[in-house]
């Protein structure tokens, strides 16, 4: 990327591959360090909801893109420390997180054109700092010159475990073994994308969560964040 040579104080960036335990880490980052919390994969999750219930053709990526420049009627507020997606002056919960939707972003996530506008929308909240940006990108594309920039790691085998159990939580039936499968076929599909590679830029540090819990974890982070001298 070629922009200007700022540093962004104030900003934790979080990246890593699916079921790694960002929205958790970043969550409780934000809340300790009293940062906002931004969950960048709910703005692709809650295109696609509008999308699929508007009866978008998701694999049409035309037709995705003149969605999201018409049609999607959307605005963001803060509520309790995170920033909120609301669609049609209603907030999203529950609805964006179902096993359908969840199926369908990535599909989504690929396009160029979305990926370009939402980097920057997601990037405008990055500006002001006081902000941990957590999901896919964000260490790379959204806020490369972050003050502190993480990418989580672990196992596939962990990350199936946190995702099953996560999903227990929230009421779901599934079936550990599916979980498992999922989590490695989006591995492979990771690593042959040109739009949403698994990798991290320079400046990154990498932390392997395959055998600490998440608790532990954020706790690094922000030891790491206090060291950095980058609070505003």
């Amino acid at each position: 990327m070629n922009r200007s040579p700022i540093r962004l104080r104030g900003v934790i960036a979080i990246d890593g591959p699916a079921g790694v335990g960002k929205s958790t880490v970043a969550r409780l980052v934000a809340k300790q360090c009293g940062l906002l919390f931004v969950n960048t994969g709910d703005m692709y999750r809650a295109l696609t909801w509008r999308a699929l219930k508007e009866g978008v053709d998701i694999k049409n990526k035309r037709a995705v893109v003149n969605f999201l420049s018409n049609r999607m009627n959307w605005d963001f507020h803060i509520h309790d420390g995170m920033l909120k997606v609301r669609v049609q002056h209603k907030d999203l919960g529950r609805e964006i997180k179902s096993e359908k939707v969840s199926r369908a972003t990535p599909t989504v996530a690929q396009i160029p054109q979305v990926r370009r506008r939402l980097r920057r929308l997601q990037r405008s909240f990055a500006l002001n700092g006081g902000v941990v940006l957590e999901g896919r990108d964000t260490t790379t594309h959204v806020a490369p010159e972050a003050g502190l920039k993480i990418f989580l790691d672990a196992s596939a085998e962990e990350r199936a475990k946190r995702r099953f159990h996560q999903l227990l939580t929230d009421g779901k039936r599934v079936k550990l073994t599916s979980i498992q499968d999922a989590i490695r076929l989006r591995d492979y599909r990771e690593k042959k994308k040109k739009i949403m590679p698994a990798r991290h830029g320079p400046g990154t540090i990498t932390l392997d969560t395959t055998h600490l819990t998440l608790h532990e974890v954020a706790d690094r982070i922000i030891q790491l964040y206090k060291k950095s001298g980058e609070q505003q």
